[in-house]
């Protein structure tokens, strides 16, 4: 198993290191191509999932299917939107300023992100100060 670890990171190294392999698209192809094995050993019985493909049990019980209506939704909205207009405002911008500082250079963003939590910003808030920075990422389609 060792040395098929060490070939596996000797490939990876080979690539020009894990980023190269990522934007190549090599670990996504593995994993893609390691379940659709699994799949298949699953399918062919090769591999025995107890409930799933072997011992299962024939029931005609039905699962209910869970439903969210739109009043949960109305009162999350309700909810941010009281947090929004309670909190202050300019201490929410100063620690989303210094968020984004800190990803700008080479500083830990946990101390930042956790003052963005103390002054109520939004998960959105703090995504949108990151991606301002960093940009999104948009994984190549590689299979």
């Amino acid at each position: 198993m060792e040395a098929g670890a060490l070939r596996y990171f000797d490939t990876i190294d080979r690539m020009g290191g894990m980023v190269e392999a990522v934007e190549r698209g090599f670990p996504q192809r593995e994993i893609a191509e390691s379940a659709y094995r699994f799949q298949q050993a699953v399918e062919k019985k090769d591999k025995i999932i107890v409930g799933v493909n072997d011992f299962v049990e024939g029931s005609d019980e039905s699962v209910p299917i869970l439903y969210i209506d739109e009043k949960a939704a109305d009162a999350q909205l309700a909810r941010l939107a009281d947090v929004r207009q309670r909190r202050d405002g300019a201490r929410v911008a100063r620690a989303l300023g210094a968020l984004a500082e800190a990803a700008r250079g080479t500083e830990n963003t946990m101390y930042p992100l956790l003052e963005c939590v103390r002054a109520y910003a939004t998960v959105g808030e703090m995504c949108d100060a990151l991606r301002q920075v960093w940009g999104e990422y948009e994984e190549v389609p590689s299979i």
